[in-house]
This record gives structure tokens, sequence and C-alpha cells, in this order.
């Protein structure tokens, strides 16, 4: 078969991501980072790498090929710039951006890419590889490395999370910054028509026991008499911040069935344990639900469930779109089953006092990272004027941090926040942007990665007892999500961009119990930044109209493939549902042109679970030529297309 090279790859990598190390210099400055594949996509104004001014550049990749055995393989490049590739330590020559076959022995092959950028520093380049009797050229996949040496801790990361420049102004750091820079934490305008004081006073005491992957920082010791009072002080001037209107009645309980059965199609547990589970998952970093009745009042659960960004545009949590009755009943579910089971509290509390509270707050400058709050009058030293970020303050030892935050930081990520970090925030890329949001956002916890499973395959079982009561829940379908891998070269961005904002009707699959939630602050720069990983720009449908006589070829090549028994075109249903495809009327404003004819040629090498057969070229049309049919079809999916 065509995809046994890529096959056996995938089958040996399980790494949660390969990757290369890229060298960039730029004006006598030299960064280093890591790159999930060997490609590039600068446009005009942008860094070439985090720490990077914009400008001319050079750029080296290496990283290790893990071939299975002998092939003789053609690379070849595309590229907007100077391009020299080695291999296995010898230089490969391009003649017109082809190299000749090259034979590969099995093993650990070095690989190499030195890149020169033009002059605007405006570059891009993509390597491309060719086995002439297992698969046709195709760009060299992430799975195809094995994983390089683990990278070293993302100090500009760990500044913008934990909200430092909120505290610590910068200044004007250009348009180039760090998106993540802009991001605060919650509203608190209304946070006591909303939540508990008992929760709040919980939540400042001890916020890495309720979530441990917060970025919120501990403000007071709860262990001492005075911080336990601090805690409660606190807990008692939020719960007053509000309207005072009633916020509606609590979940009807009597949904919790149905609210779990939602919970469990949705895949709720790729990101949080189920309600019921006392104790955190610090291996995977999911977020605890037990807390949830503890924390809400009235009907705020089904508010948030609705609008997750409505208090806190940067969270973490996507929009899922939910009908009233999935957040009434998921609410029900959520209530009911973490109802008794709250983290203890850390501390024996005293009563709070508001007007304490309040002046605390306010001493504390939790405006800083708040809206809804007074400001304080003094504030955190300038980036500027911090020396030594280490010997005190947020970063320092216990002893000299005096009244700053203790951060929720590791020993070793403390020590990585130093002023070398500065030029990372002030420099940044769409690509590496994308790179950081891809961990942030989880997105590998429901899709599969450069070869690495999902989380959602090791966790889904978990919940699958809130389902046995529907004795007609339908297994037949396919519910397989689709990978990541391939998305920024598959996907046009602005197809991208609409789906992580939440605006594609109808849904591409709507067979699957799961269903892509939206990530409105982040859609458009990670749509671009998708594209950029693979050494693409931006893409949307072609909208020349096609030639009238290849669409009646691809029609008839369509009917004789029989592909209706899968795919429905447009308000035409698929003939069979055990194994649904994509329509065919949402094909010429998802697919790039490229991917189609690679997926068309090899299904199984993109998505090795996929039910898609690999077809042959059908006898008598276009001389037998495969890519020409293939084109065809394109051209005949591509007239479907309703603008």
């Amino acid at each position: 078969m065509r995809s046994t090279l890529f096959l056996i790859l995938l089958s040996v990598i399980t790494s949660a991501q390969a990757t290369l190390t890229a060298t960039f210099t730029s004006s006598g400055k030299t960064v280093e980072t890591q790159a999930t594949l060997p490609a590039l996509q600068v446009t005009a104004g942008e860094p070439p790498a985090p720490g990077l001014a914009p400008g001319a550049f050079t750029a080296t990749y290496k990283g290790t090929l893990n071939i299975p055995k002998r092939y003789r393989l053609t690379f070849s490049v595309e590229a907007e710039g100077k391009v020299a590739l080695k291999i296995d330590n010898e230089e490969v020559l391009f003649t017109d951006g082809v190299a000749e076959r090259l034979r590969v022995n099995p093993g650990e092959v070095p690989l190499e890419i030195s890149y020169t950028s033009p002059a605007s520093g405006v570059g891009s380049f993509r390597l491309y590889w060719e086995e002439r009797s297992e698969f046709p050229r195709v760009a060299v996949p992430a799975e195809a490395f094995t994983m390089a040496t683990d990278a070293p801790i993302d100090a500009a990361h760990l500044f913008a999370s934990h909200n430092c420049i909120q505290c610590h102004a910068a200044g004007d750091l250009g348009k180039n910054a760090m998106p993540e820079l802009k991001y605060a934490g919650p509203n608190l305008s209304t946070i006591g028509d909303r939540t508990h004081e008992a929760w709040l006073t919980r939540w400042i005491s001890q916020p890495e026991k309720l979530k441990p992957t917060t970025t919120m920082p501990g403000m007071v010791d709860h262990t001492k008499p005075e911080g336990a009072q601090a805690a409660a002080d606190l807990g008692a001037y939020l719960a007053t911040i509000g309207t005072g209107q009633e916020t509606g009645t609590a979940p009807d309980i009597s949904l919790a069935q149905n609210g779990g059965a939602v919970f469990h199609n949705l895949g709720c547990v790729a990101c949080h344990t189920k309600p019921d589970a006392l104790e955190p998952d610090y291996d995977n970093s999911r977020i605890p639900l037990n807390n949830i009745a503890a924390k809400f009042k009235g009907r705020a659960l089904v508010a948030f469930l609705k609008n997750p960004q409505e208090h806190h545009v940067a969270i973490k949590m996507p929009n899922f779109a939910f009908s009233d009755e999935e957040a009434h009943s998921l609410a029900a579910y959520l209530t009911k089953t973490s109802t008794g089971r709250h983290t203890p509290d850390p501390s024996e509390f005293p009563p709070g006092d508001v007007a304490r509270g309040k002046a605390l707050a306010t001493s504390l400058n939790c405006a800083a990272c708040h809206e809804g709050l007074e400001p304080s009058a003094s504030t955190a030293p300038k980036l500027s004027d911090l020396k030594n970020w280490t010997d005190q303050g947020c970063l320092g030892p216990d002893e000299k941090r005096g009244k700053s935050p203790r951060l929720q930081l590791t020993a070793d990520e403390k020590k990585a926040l130093t002023p070398d970090v500065l030029p990372q925030l002030e420099h940044d890329t769409v690509e590496a942007y994308t790179t950081r949001q891809i961990e942030a956002l989880n997105c590998t916890s429901c899709h599969v990665y450069n070869g690495a499973a999902s989380l959602l395959s090791m966790t889904h079982a978990e919940s699958k007892d809130l389902i046995a009561h529907i004795t007609a829940h339908d297994e037949r379908l396919i519910q397989s999500k689709p990978p990541l891998t391939h998305m920024g070269a598959m996907l046009h961005t602005t197809f991208t961009e609409k789906m992580l904002l939440g605006k594609v009707q109808p849904r591409p699959r709507p067979w699957l119990d799961m269903r892509m939630p939206a990530f409105p602050l982040h859609a458009q720069q990670m749509a671009l930044g998708l594209a950029q990983h693979h050494g693409l720009t931006t893409s949307s449908p072609d909208q020349t109209p096609p030639a009238a006589d290849q669409v009646e070829i691809g029609k008839t090549l369509v009917t004789n493939y029989a592909c209706n028994g899968c795919h429905g075109i447009n308000d035409l249903k698929p003939a069979a549902f055990e194994v649904q495809g994509i329509n065919f009327g949402m094909v010429h404003d998802r697919l790039r042109p490229g991917y189609f004819h690679e997926w068309m040629d090899n299904p199984l090498r993109l998505v090795p679970e996929s039910k898609m057969p690999q077809y042959p070229a059908f006898p008598g049309i276009l001389d037998d030529n495969k890519h020409k049919q293939f084109e065809a079809i394109r051209l005949y999916l591509q007239s479907l297309h309703k603008k």
C-alpha cells in the first residue's frame, strides 16, 4: 500500500509532539525555539521568531528522521528565500526546487535545513518528499521525526499567563507584543450575585487546591490566624459586590440524568474530572468540578454555561452554544453530583468583615487584574525598575516576599523568569501564539495531534455510566474526531476562523455526539497560526466559476464511485448512514485544493482510522489520469457550493 511508510511511522512515534530545534538569527541576535514541522511562514511586519525584531533573518532547523526501512526519497522545496538541505550530514542539491532521488537507509537519520530570508524579512519554505512506490509528493510530516530534547521552560508564556504585566507596567510594547499580555482575570462587578461567600473564602485561601491549573496567586497565608481572617474578610466583601438582585431559581435536579448524558456525549471528561471525584487529576491537569454546587448561586451556573466569556473574556472554557435544555440539564447534573463533595475548608475561618475586606482588596491592588474593584493608590515597580527579579517580591523566597502574591510556580519556573524575557514579550509571532494556545486551551484533549492520542480516548470511559439508561443510544456511527495534525494545511483560514468563532452552520459532522465549541478570543490569530505551522499563509475559497465540461466529468465520476453512499449532496441525503462523510456542498468552502488531492490520493495516510477508501483511476476518463480525475471531482464539488 502507498501508505506503508506513514502507517509504520505512526505506530513508532508515540510522543506527545515530534519536534525540531530551530535557531533564528537577525541583526546579530540569536534565539532558539522548537518547531513541529520543517516549514516556515513569516508575513510582512512580523518577527521571524519570538524575541527577534522584524527584518531579514537566517534560520536553521535540525531534527532526526525516523526511517523504518530503506527508501529512495525525492526531496523538494517550495520557498520564498534560499533553502539548503542536509540529509545524514550530506548536502542535497536542488534544481528548480527538486533534488535527485536519494537512498536513505533505515534508522535515525539527521536532517538539517538552512534558510535565508529575502531582505524584506518576508519569507517561507515547505519541505516535501516523495517515494515512487509508496506515496506521492507530500509535505514531510511531523510524525516522521523522532522527538527532540524537552523544550525549555517558556518564560514569556509564564509571565503573560500569570498577568505579571497587570501589576508591573512595561509601557507600549508595540503591535507584535504577546496578545496574552492584554488578558486579565474575571470581572468581579457582579461576583456577589453569582457566587457563595464560603466558596470565595476557600478560593482566596487556597486557589491551587480548588483548581490546580490556576494562575490565580495566593494572596493570604491561611495557615496563620491573620491570613485566615484576611481570607474571610475578602470573601465577605466580594460577596456584597453586585446588584443585590436574585439570580433566579437553582437548576431543576430532576433534569440531572439528562445532564449526565450531555456531559458524556460532549466529552467533558477530556478537560474535567467528574463532579463526584474528590481528588484532582494532577497527572492530566484536568479541572475539578466537585466545588460546582458550593460555588454557584441560583441560576448563575446556567448563565455561565450559556456564555462562559460574559465575565471573563480570556477564560479557557469554550462556548458550546448550549441550548436552554442542555444548559439547564447539565447544570442540574453538575449541581446534584457535586453537592456535599466540595473541598473542605483548609482552615477554621472566623466571621468576615466587609469593611476590612474592602480595604484589604484595595491595599492588595486586586483591581490590577480584576475589573469591578477600587484600584490601589500604590503600584508595583515598573519592569524597567526591576533589576534582580528573583531576589525579593513575587519571585523571591518566602522570607523576602513581603506582601507580594504567592505565584503558582515551581522553583525552576521562577528561576526562568528573568529580564531576558522582555524581548519575547515585545516580539511575538502568530505561529508561537497558536502553539501556546493549543496547549493552554487543551486542544489535544479531544484531538489527535502529530501522532499522539487525545486525552479523551483514555478518559471517556469514565463517564460511560452516565448513558447507561439510554437503551437506544446509537453507537453505530463513527465517533472519531478530526485530527488537529493537518488542520492548518487542510482548511481555508476563512473556514478555520468561522469554526473557532462558532459560526459554521450547518455543522460539518452532525452525526457526532460531540461538537466543536467556540474560542472567540483566539479565532483570528489561531486560524492564521495553524496555517503558518505548515508554512502556509491565509487562504479562502476560489470564487472563479469552474469549467462546465470538467464539472460534468466530475459529476460522472462521483456517480461512478457511488460517493452518495456516504456523502450528502446539499439537500440530497446520503444513501447509507453507518459511516457518514462531509456533505459535498461544504467541501469547497472548507478544503484547500492541495489537501483535497492528498486526501483523495490516500485518506489513510492523513487519517489512519478513516473509513474513506482509496480510489484508483476510473478507466476510460481523462486518459485514466487519477490526478486529472480528482481535479474534475473537486471542480464539481466547487459547483455545488452555496454562497
